[in-house]
């Protein structure tokens, strides 16, 4: 996968500095930092900007930031590396957003099925105040994390063995392999019957015909080889999920100001990296699907938006269990194409 040759120019979804930064004179003492992720380095759009990230720090502190880097959970797997990061046991992670949604409610707004257009939807909702809605204050105080950025991962859309997935009824009379409650809640309430697979599972379940159809990514379908196996994709952006960069709270506290600037600067930079990785993956993507005979399928904005009605209740439910959970569907909304812009 090519790397982008331009950075989109996309805000950092950042708290602001001065929240919590300590006054601190630059001096020349060296902050060892470790950086933990699950994700291997094939997962390019990633774990590049990642990488980028930690040596712009390192280089732009003139050596006084000095970053160890674990990939591919040599230290801690997704599920557990909010609660490594809350506890310091490492300082910085780049954690999926789906994995900590049980202990942080709030993470769920980026799991609601249909709630994003697309990834330029998301950017609008992150640089209107989206983080700021209660995400950053419930991270800083119940889990001692700082959010540094967040960037998405390519959308989840709907592959299918046989038929396309083109209208609500195209739902019905399928077993769908799906992540997590969310998903399934939507997938049952279109009529599907859904089922709880890991990715690894996928391609044996599509080829015996144990499966008809899953939502995932792209990237889950070429990890997967699932080309081999569905014979249709259809475009929805039904989920959009998220890679969050953060730190212990403690750790960030301990730098000086200076060294917090260049942090936040290099995590707007990789937030805007991986941005535009993205949207060069899911063009190469799909052209690889086609090239190897899976049919693409666009859905209609009408058809969408009747989906995005038909499971509103599963939005509702997240809504009256998060504590301003109305304002982060209020910003959706007004930077939804054609909304009004957020105050």
């Amino acid at each position: 996968m090519k790397a982008a040759k331009i950075l989109m120019a996309i805000p950092a979804a950042t708290l602001p500095l001065g929240a919590f930064s300590i006054s601190s004179e630059a001096s020349d003492d060296v902050y060892n930092l470790v950086f933990s992720t699950y994700l291997p380095p094939s997962y390019e759009y990633i774990y590049v900007p990642a990488e980028n990230f930690v040596n712009k720090i390192q280089e732009r502190s003139e050596g006084r930031l000095k970053v160890d880097l674990f990939h591919s959970a040599q230290l801690f797997a997704g599920h557990d590396e909010l609660s490594a990061l809350s506890r310091g046991d490492i300082d910085i992670t780049n954690m999926t957003g789906t994995y900590p949604s049980a202990s942080v409610p709030s993470i769920g707004v980026f799991a609601l099925p249909f709630m994003f257009d697309d990834i330029d939807h998301l950017s609008r909702a992150l640089e209107a105040g989206l983080l700021e809605s209660g995400l950053n204050e419930e991270m800083k105080e119940n889990h001692d994390t700082i959010i540094l950025g967040v960037a998405p991962l390519d959308p989840y859309e709907f592959y299918s063995r046989q038929h396309p997935i083109l209208e609500k009824e195209d739902f019905g009379g399928k077993v769908w392999a799906t992540t997590g409650s969310t998903d399934a809640q939507a997938i049952q309430l279109l009529g599907g019957s859904p089922t709880g697979m890991a990715s690894s599972e996928l391609y044996l379940a599509f080829d015996r015909g144990v499966v008809d159809a899953t939502p995932r990514p792209l990237i889950t379908g070429l990890g997967r080889s699932l080309d081999e196996v569905i014979e249709h994709i259809s475009l929805a952006t039904f989920l959009v999920d998220t890679s969050i960069l953060a730190m212990n709270r403690d750790a960030w506290e301990r730098l000086p100001e200076d060294l917090q600037e260049i942090i936040l600067e290099a995590a707007k930079e990789r937030d805007a990296e991986q941005f535009a990785m993205v949207e060069d993956f899911i063009t190469e993507a799909l052209a690889y699907y086609e090239e190897n005979g899976v049919t693409i399928h666009e859905m209609s904005a009408d058809t969408v938006a009747d989906l995005r009605n038909l499971t509103a209740p599963v939005i509702e439910e997240w809504a009256n269990n998060v504590a301003n959970g109305e304002r982060y569907l209020e910003i959706i909304e007004a930077t939804r194409e054609g909304g009004v812009e957020a105050q």
